[in-house]
């Protein structure tokens, strides 16, 4: 009885619906039926997002791939199907619900059906909402008045407002009410950023319902105009006001400006010890001309030990635990202690890269101004890499000015002394006897390498950019460019070097979306740099500058090679005793670095049906080319060389979880040189006898290689 009522129902809701072929009788639906999927369908133009348009109705569908969601329903990161019972008076709901957005969002004769198909073999019903717009209304005009008569601005402020007025009319479309109400909105922030802590607006709205235009009137309440009289801050235990109220941009006697005040309160939630910062005006504060700024602080705990680990394809297992002092010597100055241990463990490229290394770091916040800072502070590291095996001291700092967000300048300065055990040839070989087993120079003419390394460098570096938002952003750019020299007096290789690095988010539709990235540098050689070119092999001049020369390859770099191997490079060679002679032995190779380098890269982002949205699979297009255009130090080593454009494509997926973010990333190199499609010892063989390496076997699995990072970004 129940089942024929509920099937009466749906025929008498129905009974307007077209019928779609392969469609059983609807009479057959029942109180266990469930929607398959819910579309939408257009009559002419498409106006709003459909992902809005599914926030406003009740009935929902199943999605796609359900078999394999249920197969695979167990895996945290599949979405599940659940349930999605069929409502016939809900979808009817769902109609009105649909016409009356549309009828706010400025589409007074929109027309909304629906039609459904149904499947009684499977008892599941597949809904279409059929929607013809109709013609938008336009606002036609905008004005903006107050309640006794028009606006009276003071003389100061009527250039900004002819300039804000100008845009709002340009940006004036359609008469919807979320369109309205961002005039509205955008008048209020105006007028409150110049001075008018009070005030408020509303709009009116006049159709013309023949000729589908609006006039609209923004009729605003501006209040006094009032200075800041002072701030008061409450809420502060560890923080000394003074220290508060200086990172505001303004203070006692400026006028009032809320959106200077918003600024401010988002820096000093980015200062450690603040948790949260509130601003807010009392009414009954206000005299006759001014107000009293209140500004409320929630602290953090003072002091903070974290700890953050994760995995990448390099270093394998790696941790970080820092210690911050979050309001050292009082006020908002940090002092950091920081550990980071890449351990090589489980890494899946071979040799694994260690690196041991202990930062402490304090930070000022204020230097003369809220917009520049000083940070610094001596560090000590070990690592074992393919640049070499080395111990390092020393102490880094750098003054910033960041008067905006992506928008800084910094001068930063670094001097360490480090005492090199191997130079990454393998076996803790010279130049003089791993150059001459290659066939690259004789021990005479090879040249040696010290085994303590000082640099004094000065760096001037910035950033500047605009993004929708920085965690996570999805349209924007970021350029940073950057130039370091070396300090007289000190160093042991002297250079000048400048690198340009940039970074576009562009959107193609709300989930699909390109990323693009681009660098170029150069390193310009002097002084002791080369003093010793011409008297020794070019390789060893080379590797005097190993700590700065460019390299590209690896996660996060030209995906497809591995880490720093993209161009110049040579097996790393291992001796190994067997019976009473040394024989020499090569796994992997060492990069050798170059002058010069561009890379670039383009990322397309978008999502897969299976999966929820925390995934972010993408395919990508990478290239490099390491080089030395300064024929002092270039190798002319022929086939060895390596200085060709390299590229390479490949697909990739990302999860954001608790621990941080997985990505897996599978690269194919697309030209690739004759070391990349050969194994190291095959090369090192061919070296050693003088015979050609072309002539050495390839592997076309060598094209393919796999990055894999957890959380590891530090």
């Amino acid at each position: 009885m129940r089942i024929s009522l509920c099937g009466a129902l749906v025929l008498a809701l129905l009974g307007r619906a077209v019928r779609l072929p392969a469609q059983d009788a609807l009479n057959r639906v029942g109180p266990s039926t469930e929607v398959r999927s819910v579309d939408f369908r257009f009559e002419g133009r498409e106006s709003l997002d459909q992902s809005l348009l599914r926030q406003k109705i009740a009935l929902t569908g199943q999605g796609s791939l359900v078999w394999l969601r249920k197969l695979f329903g167990f895996l945290p990161f599949v979405s599940p199907v659940g349930k999605h019972l069929f409502d016939p008076t809900e979808m009817q709901r769902d109609v009105v619900r649909l016409r009356h957005y549309y009828q706010r969002s400025g589409f007074a004769r929109v027309k909304v059906r629906y039609e459904a198909s149904y499947e009684a073999k499977s008892d599941q019903i597949r809904v279409t909402y059929v929607i013809d717009e109709g013609p938008p209304i336009i606002i036609d005009t905008l004005a903006f008045t107050t309640p006794a008569g028009p606006l009276a601005l003071p003389t100061e402020a009527q250039r900004s407002w002819r300039r804000f007025a100008r845009g709002a009319r340009s940006r004036a479309d359609r008469a919807g009410e979320a369109e309205r109400r961002e005039v509205a909105d955008s008048t209020v922030r105006w007028f409150r950023a110049h001075g008018f802590p009070f005030a408020t607006a509303q709009t009116i709205t006049t159709v013309d319902s023949a000729a589908n235009v609006a006039a609209l009137t923004v009729q605003v309440e501006p209040g006094m105009r009032a200075r800041i009289r002072r701030v008061v801050v409450t809420g502060n235990e560890t923080i000394p006001q003074r220290e508060i109220v200086r990172q505001l941009p303004l203070g006692a006697g400026d006028r009032y400006d809320a959106h200077a005040l918003e600024e401010g309160r988002q820096q000093l939630t980015q200062k450690d010890i603040v948790r949260l910062a509130s601003v807010s005006v009392p009414r009954d504060s206000a005299d006759d001309s001014s107000v009293v700024v209140m500004l409320h602080i929630t602290e953090n705990p003072e002091h903070l030990i974290k700890g953050e680990a994760g995995i990448i394809s390099a270093g394998g297992l790696t941790s970080q635990t820092t210690w911050t002092d979050r309001s050292w010597l009082g006020g908002l100055r940090t002092f950091t202690a920081a550990v980071t241990a890449q351990t090589g463990v489980a890494a899946l490229e071979n040799p694994a890269q260690q690196l041991y290394r202990l930062n402490l770091t304090a930070f000022e916040p204020y230097v003369g101004s809220r917009s520049i800072s000083l940070g610094g502070g001596p560090f000590i590291e070990y690592r074992s890499d393919l640049t070499d095996r080395s111990w390092a001291v020393g102490f880094q700092s750098s003054l910033v000015w960041a008067p905006a967000p992506l928008r800084s300048v910094s001068l930063g300065y670094s001097i360490s002394h480090r005492r090199v055990y191997d130079y990454g040839f393998g076996s803790d070989l010279a130049p003089g006897q791993y150059l001459p087993l290659l066939g690259l120079a004789t021990p005479a003419a090879a040249g040696a390498l010290e085994r303590t390394r000082n640099s004094s460098t000065l760096t001037l570096e910035g950033s500047y950019g605009r993004l929708d938002r920085i965690a996570n952003p999805r349209k924007g750019y970021v350029i940073r460019p950057r130039l370091e020299a070396t300090l007289p007096g000190f160093n042991t290789s002297e250079y000048f070097l400048m690198d340009l690095g940039a970074t576009w988010y562009l959107p193609v539709t709300e989930r699909v979306g390109f990323t693009v990235r681009a660098g170029a540098g150069r390193i310009f050689p002097y002084g002791n740099s080369t003093a010793s070119v011409g008297s020794e092999s070019p390789f060893v001049s080379l590797l005097r500058l190993r700590d700065v020369t460019f390299t590209a390859g690896g996660t996060r770099d030209v995906r497809g090679w591995g880490t720093l191997l993209v161009g110049p490079k040579l097996p790393q060679v291992r001796l190994e005793q067997q019976g009473d002679s040394s024989v020499a032995v090569a796994d992997h190779y060492t990069p050798i670095g170059g002058l010069a380098r561009l890379v670039g890269s383009v990322e397309l982002h978008f999502p897969m049906p299976l999966l929820s949205q925390q995934f972010q699979p993408f395919v990508f297009y990478d290239g490099g080319r390491i080089w030395t255009p300064d024929k002092r130090f270039a190798p002319r080593a022929g086939i060895l060389d390596q200085d060709r454009f390299y590229q390479a494509v490949g697909i990739g997926i990302g999860y954001e979880t608790v621990v941080g973010a997985i990505q897996v990333a599978l690269g194919y190199k697309l030209n690739p040189s004759p070391l990349d499609l050969r194994a190291p010892q095959d090369v090192l063989d061919a070296l050693m006898r003088g015979t050609p390496i072309d002539a050495a076997p390839t592997s076309a699995s060598r094209r393919f290689h796999l990055h894999f990072s957890i959380g590891a970004n530090f």
